[in-house]
């Protein structure tokens, strides 16, 4: 049995993940599993301030990534210091 070769101009085009476009920083939408029991806690949570849980997510994912590279950050500095002036 011969396979058919699709014809690229019959096709249907298929876009990429949408970009949303709010201040300087542009939104990306993924596909991620979650626990449940972690997504659940986090549409309670979302629920309580009355937003969306991705949102929050989204808020929750940027401080600890920023915390872990501040702490990074002073601590590398902070050992700078001490080399440089003893």
């Amino acid at each position: 049995m011969k396979k058919k070769i699709p014809d690229p101009n019959k096709m249907k085009k298929i876009s990429g993940p949408k970009l949303l476009k709010r201040g300087p920083i542009a939104k990306v939408r993924i596909t991620t599993y979650l626990d449940q029991d972690i997504l659940k806690e986090l549409r309670q949570m979302a629920k309580t301030h009355r937003g969306k849980y991705q949102t929050l997510l989204n808020k929750l994912l940027r401080a600890a990534i920023t915390k872990d590279l501040g702490d990074d950050i002073q601590t590398r500095l902070q050992k700078l210091e001490s080399a440089v002036f003893g």
